[in-house]
């Protein structure tokens, strides 16, 4: 595992969220859902390790190094309307069949690896990305 500190987090949250921005505007969603989704991580943990003055990701406990963004928004005790922000995803059908929904902690493992998403979710998913990383800059 690589361990950084709070100003690397941050930089690595304004990097991704600006190339995420820039592939969402080309309408390359599933890599700026990826993009964006690790940005807010980065702010999220970021904002947790400052309020616990944590040199660095090695000293946040085991249930905060973590993809699940609603875990690390409780943490910081955003509101509930924030933290609940982030939904999952609902699937296109596969041959009639019911695909079941893609929960928000594994929202990056179906961007990265090309699952198909409802587009109505996945808009309210990066909008809801947007929010979060929008909160851990205040």
């Amino acid at each position: 595992m690589v361990d950084v500190g709070v100003r690397q987090l941050r930089r690595s949250r304004d990097r991704l969220e600006r190339h995420g921005e820039e592939l969402a505007d080309s309408d390359d969603h599933a890599t700026a859902g990826l993009l964006l989704f690790y940005s807010a991580e980065c702010g999220l943990k970021a904002e947790v390790m400052q309020r616990r003055s944590l040199r660095d990701t090695s000293q946040l406990p085991n249930d905060l190094r973590t993809h699940d963004l609603r875990v690390l928004a409780k943490e910081l005790r955003w509101s509930p309307q924030t933290q609940s922000a982030l939904q999952g995803c609902a699937r296109p059908r596969n041959n009639g069949q019911a695909v079941p929904k893609v929960e928000p902690p594994a929202l990056h493992e179906a961007w990265r690896y090309g699952a198909d998403l409802e587009p109505d979710d996945e808009k309210q998913a990066l909008d809801a990305l947007r929010t979060l990383i929008s909160e851990s800059r205040k």
